[in-house]
């Protein structure tokens, strides 16, 4: 048999066919390079509507249950810490985790714990019972077994008794947002304490500071900590700032409270 039998494998690739290799190489890698960021931005997506979620869940917990529920401090998915509940009229388990399934949001204990531990939930908390959010109690006087006994009303009492109060750094509270609220500093610029916040720390640790949260929420700490200021709702995100924060005062769960 002569050589002239196999001119194809003597030859090699032709130019068309290396030219088509490198168009199916060069289509691969495009496809790798969109596909990482796409499949950031959905998990980012993601954890975005829970950040809704779980604020609407919040609202209705307290609508139900006339309290809202202390943090998870122990990463377990309930209010409080290992030993079960929060205590009443405590200032403790005031930031942490967000306590899912106290919540009844059984569906985010499917959340990665990478996902869970970006969210950090704060309660306005207080050692005298009448102004604890997080305690169920009798606020109005009235008795045992009457229709108004430990009823909504009461939280509606302690909303509006700490409307009337002075700002307290003790407990949670929001700053700036480098906009109409002024800068976004907890020492320098407090603006007003909350009945509860729930805050996201984003897809990145976008101000380098090895924490997940950036900018003055980087002291918050999952599934607990000593973290109680968030910066501004209105804070807009950037290279530096990637958080986003649902901040609820007195007056907004109040309103909501008395429809």
């Amino acid at each position: 048999m002569t050589v002239d039998a196999y001119p194809l494998r003597q030859r090699g690739f032709t130019l068309l066919e290396l030219a088509l290799v490198l168009a199916l190489l060069g289509g691969m890698a495009l496809v790798a390079m969109h596909y990482r960021p796409n499949a950031l931005s959905q998990d980012d997506a993601i954890a975005q509507g829970y950040h809704d979620q779980i604020a609407a869940a919040l609202y209705r917990y307290a609508e139900r249950h006339y309290r809202l529920p202390c943090a998870d401090t122990n990463g377990d998915g309930f209010e409080g810490g290992s030993g079960g509940g929060c205590g009443q009229g405590e200032i403790t388990h005031m930031a942490g985790g967000v306590p899912f399934l106290t919540l009844g949001m059984s569906e985010a204990q499917g959340l990665s714990k990478a996902v869970r531990e970006r969210f950090v939930y704060g309660v306005f908390r207080d050692d005298t019972a009448d102004t604890d959010l997080a305690a169920l109690a009798e606020r109005t006087g009235d008795p045992p077994g009457s229709a108004g006994y430990l009823s909504l009303d009461d939280l509606r009492y302690a909303l509006h008794s700490l409307g009337q109060q002075d700002f307290d750094n003790e407990h949670i509270y929001v700053t700036g947002d480098e906009q109409q609220a002024g800068t976004a500093d907890c020492s320098g610029n407090p603006i007003t304490n909350l009945a509860f916040f729930v805050a996201y720390a984003g897809t990145r640790d976008a101000d380098r500071n090895e924490q997940p949260f950036d900018g003055e929420n980087s002291s918050l700490r999952w599934p607990s900590g000593s973290g109680l200021c968030v910066s501004g709702p209105l804070t807009a995100q950037g290279e530096q700032y990637d958080d986003a924060v649902i901040a609820v005062g007195f007056a907004e769960l109040l309103g909501y409270l008395s429809q």
